[in-house]
C-alpha cells in the first residue's frame, strides 16, 4: 500500500512543480501591467499598426493553410506504410527547424538572390520585407503543425462511414466534403483558431525573411522585441496585451474542440 502512496505523492509533486514554472512567469507578465497602461498602449498608433498586420497577416495565411494543408492531411491519413513515414518526416522538418534558419531558408528561396528570386524579378514580384513575406512566413512554420494534428482528426474517422458511401455510388469527393468533413468539423474549427494563435506569436522567421519595419511588416512580436530595449515597461504591456489574446484564442479551442463522450 505504501507503494502506490508514494507514486501518487510523486505524481502531485511533479505536477505542482510543473504548474508553478508554467503559471509564475505568467502571473509575474500579467501584474507587470495595469489595466490602464493597457488602454494606453491602444492609443499609440505604431501599437495599433503592429496589431492591424498581426492579425492581417494570420488572416490572410488562414484560407491558405486550410487550402493547402486540409488535402495534405486527408491524404496522409489514407497512406499506410514507409510511404506515410517518409511524408511525415517531411512534414516534421519546417516544425523541428529553429525559426533562425526557417527564415534564412525562405530568404535563400524567395530572396532577390534565392532560388526564385530572379524568376519573381522578372515578373515584378518583391516578397522579401513586404506583407507577403509575413504570409509565407505563417504558412511555412504553422501549415505543418495543422496538417499533423489534422491527420490525426482524419485517422479517427471511421473508414465504414465512407465506404459505405462509395457503395451507395457517392464520388471521392462526395464523400470527402458530405462525409469526412461534417465529421471533423467542431475539431477543424479548433484547429484553424490554434493555427491562428500559432500565426499571432510568430517571430523569429519573420524577423530574417519579411524584417522589422514598423507600419509594414512590424507585428507585435517585433514591436516587444523594440520596445524592450527602448521601454521595457512598453515591451511587458505588450507582452501582457499578446498573452490575452493568445489566452482568448486559447479559450475558443477548447469549446470548439471535440468532446470525449462518456463510455
Amino acid at each position: 500500500m505504501k507503494r502506490p502512496r508514494l507514486f501518487s505523492l510523486f505524481l502531485a509533486g511533479s505536477g505542482l512543480l510543473l504548474a508553478a514554472l508554467i503559471l509564475l512567469p505568467i502571473l509575474a507578465l500579467l501584474l507587470a501591467s495595469s489595466p490602464s497602461e493597457l488602454l494606453q498602449l491602444l492609443g499609440n498608433t505604431e501599437i495599433l499598426q503592429a496589431l492591424w498586420i498581426t492579425f492581417l497577416s494570420s488572416l490572410l495565411a488562414l484560407p491558405l493553410i486550410f487550402l493547402l494543408g486540409l488535402p495534405s492531411a486527408y491524404g496522409l491519413s489514407r497512406c499506410k506504410g514507409r510511404l506515410r513515414r517518409t511524408l511525415e518526416i517531411l512534414l516534421e522538418l519546417p516544425m523541428v527547424m529553429p525559426p533562425v534558419v526557417a527564415g534564412l531558408a525562405l530568404l535563400l528561396a524567395f530572396g532577390r538572390r534565392g532560388l526564385l528570386g530572379e524568376l519573381l524579378a522578372d515578373i515584378g514580384v518583391r516578397i522579401p520585407f513586404t506583407l507577403i513575406a509575413v504570409v509565407i512566413a505563417i504558412l511555412f512554420v504553422v501549415t505543418p503543425f495543422f496538417v499533423r494534428r489534422c491527420t490525426v482528426l482524419f485517422d479517427s474517422i471511421d473508414y465504414k462511414l465512407e465506404e459505405t458511401a462509395l457503395l451507395l455510388g457517392a464520388s471521392p469527393w462526395q464523400t470527402f466534403w458530405h462525409v469526412s468533413l461534417p465529421v471533423v468539423r467542431r475539431g477543424l474549427f479548433a484547429e484553424g483558431i490554434m493555427a491562428l494563435a500559432q500565426g499571432i506569436g510568430l517571430f523569429g522567421v519573420i524577423i530574417l525573411f519579411a524584417g522589422n519595419l514598423p507600419g509594414r511588416t512590424q507585428t507585435l512580436s517585433l514591436a516587444i522585441y523594440n520596445a524592450f530595449e527602448s521601454d521595457p515597461q512598453q515591451a511587458f504591456g505588450l507582452g501582457t496585451l499578446l498573452l490575452l489574446i493568445a489566452l482568448l484564442l486559447l479559450a475558443m479551442v477548447h469549446m470548439l474542440a471535440p468532446r470525449e463522450r462518456p463510455i
